[in-house]
Parts: C-alpha cells; sequence; structure tokens
C-alpha cells in the first residue's frame, strides 16, 4: 500500500497490532489501539474548535503520551504541528504564535496561563493538558485528559491528502537572530523516517527509549518510526534524573538508544549500575561524535551496534556511518542515507564527490519546502539543482570527502575561525583535546581579538581540575602552533541549549564578561569556572 500521509502509518499499527503496547510513559502503558482511539478523539474536538487543513497548532508539551496524541491528532486534520520546547519562555512562545499566524496551543495548564499574560492575547484558544480554571475566547474548553475519558469517536472524515502537504513547522534554536521555522512536508518527513528506519533495520520487536526532546526532529521521529514499524516507544521526559531515566530503560528492556553527545558524559559515569544487555543499538545525532566517545559506547555497550549519524533539522538526516565500518573510521559520519546524494562544493564553486572539502551540498526527498515566511534565508539555503527546476539544500556546514566518499564534519561555515591568517576548525581543535584524561565535553569558540583576528578559546567540561601545564603540552604535541588554543574555560557543567547541544552562542557572551581583567598567564576564578590565558 502506497502511503502518502503520515497518519496511514497510526491507522497501519492499531490495525496490525491493536493490543500490544505503543507508548510508556512511567508506569502508563498505551496500545496501539487506544492511542489511535485518543487520537481520533483529540482531532474530532480540535476539529470543533475550528482547526482545519493547513492550519498551525502549536504544542507546548514536554516529551510524553500527550504529545504524541498531538502530533498524530494534528496529522489526522491534515493541519501542521509546530513543537514547542516545554522550557522556551512564555515571551519567545508568543513570538512563535505570531510568526506561525497560529489561532490555537496545547500547553500545561501553568505555561499557558503564563502565556496568555505575557502576550496579552485574551482571545488565545488553548487546550490544556489537564482541567485548569483558565478561561480563553470567554469559554472553558476541555483538557486532553478530559477529550481522552469523551465517548470513543468511530470515524472521521478527512478530505483528499497529497505528500506535498505541510505535515510540521520546525523551528530552529536561532542562536543568531530570530528562529527559523523549517517547513516539511508529508513526503519529506515520510522519506525520512522511512530511510532511518530501513538503514537501522526497526522491527516491531524493538522497544525504542526516548529521552531526546520530542521538540527537537530527532526525538519527533522516533514516535513516527516507531508507528511505521509496529514497535514501542519507551517516553522520558528528559535526562534531568539521570538514575530514574537509567533505571526505567532497564526495567522496561528498552533495544534501541537514540543519544547525543552530551548525554554520554551523563551516563559513562553511572553505567557500571545498570545491566544495558537489552540494548542491541545506539545512534547519535546533533552533534558529531568524536573518536574519544565512540571508543567509549564500544566499552559502555559491547553488545549493541553503534549508529553515528549527522544530519540538521532541514533535511533531518544526512548521513550515516554503517556499525561495521565504525572502527576503522571513527572520525567519519559516514555515506548520504538511502535515497539522498550528497557532495561538497570548493570554494571556486566546483562540485566533488571525493577528496575534497567543502560545503556540504544534500539532495534528496528529505529536502525542507524552505523556511516560513522568509524568503530571504530560503533562496540561502535552496538553490538550484543539477536538473531544471528542482532545488537542493546547502547546509552550510564544512565538510571533507575522502577518496571512498566517505564524509568528515569539520565545521558550520559560520564557525571557521581565521586566526593570523589561518583557517581554524573548531571540530579539528575539539578532537585532540577530547583525547585528553579528563576531558568530558569540549567546545572551542573564538572571539574577536585585534592582532589574531580570532582568538581561539577551548571551553572544557571536567569532573575535575586539568594540569593546565599538561594540557598545552598535549596542545604543542598533536597540534599546529595556530591551531592551538589562546584561552582555556573550564567548567564543572558547559550550557546546553534545549537540544542537549553545548550552547556556544551562550559561551561566547560570557566568556568576554569573565575575562575582562584577566591578565596573560593568570587564571581567574568565578564560582565553579576558571578561564586560563595561555597567548603565544
Amino acid at each position: 500500500m502506497s502511503t502518502n500521509h503520515l497518519s496511514q502509518w497510526l491507522v497501519q499499527a492499531a490495525h496490525l497490532f491493536p493490543e500490544k503496547t505503543a507508548l510508556i510513559e512511567g508506569e502508563h502503558a498505551v496500545t496501539w489501539g487506544a492511542l489511535h482511539q485518543r487520537v481520533l478523539n483529540t482531532a474530532a474536538y480540535l476539529r470543533e474548535q475550528h482547526v482545519e487543513r493547513g492550519d498551525r497548532v502549536l504544542v507546548w508539551l514536554p516529551n510524553g503520551v500527550d504529545f504524541v496524541v498531538c502530533f498524530w491528532a494534528v496529522q489526522y486534520l491534515q493541519a501542521v504541528f509546530v513543537p514547542v520546547n516545554p522550557d522556551t519562555p512564555p515571551a519567545r512562545v508568543s513570538w512563535l504564535l505570531g510568526n506561525a499566524a497560529s489561532r490555537l496551543l496545547i500547553a500545561q495548564a501553568g505555561q499557558a496561563t503564563t502565556l496568555a499574560m505575557a502576550a496579552h492575547a485574551p482571545d488565545l484558544q488553548v487546550v490544556f493538558d489537564q482541567a485548569s480554571s483558565v478561561q480563553s475566547s470567554g469559554a472553558s474548553r476541555l483538557s486532553l485528559q478530559q477529550i481522552a475519558a469523551l465517548p470513543p469517536v468511530i470515524t472521521l472524515p478527512v478530505q483528499g491528502t497529497l505528500d506535498i502537504d505541510l505535515a510540521c513547522l520546525i523551528y530552529t534554536s536561532g542562536s543568531t537572530g530570530d528562529p527559523k521555522g523549517v517547513m516539511l512536508t508529508q513526503r519529506n518527513m515520510l522519506s525520512a523516517a522511512d530511510s532511518v528506519a530501513s538503514y537501522l533495520q526497526l522491527a516491531a520487536s524493538d522497544r525504542i527509549f526516548c529521552t531526546i526532546p520530542m521538540s527537537f526532529d530527532y526525538g519527533l521521529y522516533q514516535a513516527i518510526m516507531t508507528a511505521k514499524v509496529g514497535a514501542t516507544l519507551i517516553i522520558e521526559k528528559d535526562f534531568s534524573r539521570p538514575l530514574f531515566a537509567l533505571k526505567q530503560l532497564v526495567k522496561h528492556q528498552a533495544t534501541v538508544l537514540p543519544i547525543v553527545p552530551t548525554l554520554l558524559a551523563i551516563i559513562a559515569p553511572l553505567a557500571k549500575r545498570y545491566d544495558f544487555s537489552s540494548l542491541r543499538k545506539i545512534t547519535n545525532t546533533a552533534a558529531a561524535l568524536h573518536p574519544s566517545d565512540i571508543d567509549l559506547l564500544i566499552s559502555l555497550f559491547p553488545q549493541a551496534e553503534i549508529f553515528s549519524m549527522y544530519g540538521l533539522t532541514e533535511c533531518h538526516r544526512c548521513t550515516w556511518l554503517p556499525p561495521a565500518l565504525l572502527s576503522r573510521h571513527k572520525d567519519s559520519v559516514g555515506y548520504a542515507i538511502p535515497n539522498t546524494e550528497l557532495w561538497v562544493v570548493d570554494d571556486d564553486g566546483v562540485e566533488h564527490r571525493s577528496n575534497a572539502t567543502g560545503e556540504l551540498v544534500i539532495r534528496g526527498a528529505t529536502v525542507m519546502r524552505g523556511y516560513w515566511r522568509n524568503p530571504e534565508q530560503t533562496a540561502k539555503k535552496l538553490r538550484p539543482g543539477p536538473l531544471p527546476g528542482e532545488s537542493v539544500l546547502y547546509t552550510g556546514d564544512v565538510c571533507r570527502l575522502d577518496e571512498q566518499g566517505l564524509l568528515y564534519f569539520l565545521s558550520r561555515k559560520d564557525d571557521i575561525l581565521k586566526t593570523n591568517g589561518e583557517k581554524v576548525a573548531p571540530r579539528e581543535v575539539e578532537g585532540v583535546l577530547k583525547r585528553m584524561p579528563g576531558v568530558l565535553q569540549v567546545a572551542v569558540i573564538g572571539l574577536a581579538h585585534p592582532v589574531y583576528g580570532d582568538e581561539i578559546v577551548a571551553c572544557i567540561e571536567c569532573e575535575a581540575p586539568l594540569d593546565i601545564a599538561q594540557l598545552k603540552a598535549f596542545c604543542q604535541t598533536h597540534l599546529e602552533t595556530y591551531k592551538r588554543p589562546h584561552r582555556y574555560y573550564f567548567s564543572e557543567a558547559l550550557p546546553k541549549n534545549n537540544n542537549g547541544k553545548v550552547d556556544r552562542s551562550q559561551l561566547s557572551a560570557l566568556l568576554p564578561r569573565q575575562e575582562s581583567n584577566l591578565k596573560v598567564g593568570h587564571a581567574q576564578q568565578t564560582g565553579s569556572h576558571h578561564v586560563y590565558a595561555n597567548h603565544h
């Protein structure tokens, strides 16, 4: 059966596996049949609130059954799902509501109250996760809990569906300027989920443990792929309680664990307490793994296949490295995922498919339609492809292709540092520092400097203080002079954004304030942070 709409995967899973567990949240389990019924009820209620085809529905909820129900209900109505991280400040949500031109918000009751006050939007239509005394548009609305308890909706007539219809609007983090809304069609998301599920070889027997924010496409696709194959999704709201989260993973015998590198630093010190023998696949994306991370994963999960992957919201996934190649190519993020092509374009505009460095370009059905209400930024990213009338995605990432066509991520194009007239890729310096014993996480950033151009600052997360002399000596051994950090910033916890990545913009804003009185050759201490100058 051909599929041109995501909701067909949910219908199929409910038909084939009605009594099989679809979702687990804490001690609460929901079967595929029960999930489908909740989705029908929710979709019917949203239709009563005048949600129609193409309307944008903002969902400001944490990971959980409610989040998944809302995603599928919005798909049923052929509306556009707009996920918002639960930690997003109300003022930012107000901006998102306006930019997306959304008339309806689904949120936790307390957050919605704060939002309505902050946005001065008394007419905003709000559906709460739980019963609330708050009213909007002059009338009380049912909560998601109350909707679930309504008499079952048997059928829900829908219009004809097209795979070119918008399915999701996912806003990027907006580290510089306002966030950009990535427009993803049904075809984009069907193609991406089908491609990733195929190379991961996901099956109905799998139990996927998702602690990745589902407002982030990496987390959201766990729910989509689970429906595609009829697997079980074990949902954890976040990783703020790592001991509890890992206990749930073991208790429910998870077979697939999606991670980001920052989670690895939390799991590693706790791993000996748990039996992870049920895990058979570990996946990573968001930020590329360093070789030392891969060595650690192999030691923690020797029985599991490790999938090193790389992607961005604008096309979900770019590459994957077959586990069989991992030991020989730890620096690589692999080949193009199935049903896509990639190449790099050098500084002279010449395309290369091997033995070259340049900006990564992606071609395929996963490539976004564009940025919502932002034709200028869309034109920068989507440019003419090799065939007449088509567009390809210029990712803004600088990568290297080797002679075998394996891809190596180097840096965001905007992150390339120019120091003393030389170009420096932060990831290369980070890769060296990650090999230093005691380093948990590292981010290399550049700060404007009147002499160097970009001053290289290494921001290091470590459990215990590092010997600065040993660190300098290590860099002298493994890095050319112009690539060595000028300064080091140590912290027990580097700032992270909502997607679990190290927040480089926060570091850039933080460092000048803390270093304003720092003298060369001396250390300055601020709370649990230390900064060391190391000018050459």
